[in-house]
């Protein structure tokens, strides 16, 4: 099953220059597989703050165990999707 899911965060809570933040969508990344996701796609538009994903997992509940550690960060928003090709 396929998701599309957006992180945003405005650019007062931006954390880019925060290690202690950033890791924790590194790791987000490097342990999607362990979490049953894989990330197909990985975004970012920078100057609005915003992340884009495209992502695969059996059902929602790995997709809301993967982006768990980072949803203080910001708002994220996950929409199954299809493939139209």
């Amino acid at each position: 099953m396929y998701f599309f899911a957006e992180h945003r965060h405005t650019g007062a809570t931006c954390f880019s220059k925060d290690e202690s933040k950033t890791v924790l969508f590194d790791n987000l990344i490097t342990e999607a597989n362990e979490h049953g996701v894989e990330i197909h796609q990985f975004l970012k538009n920078a100057p609005e703050h915003r992340f884009f994903f495209v992502l695969e997992a059996d059902d929602y509940q790995a997709i809301h165990n993967l982006f768990q550690p980072v949803f203080t960060l910001g708002d994220i928003e996950v929409v199954p999707a299809i493939s139209a090709l």
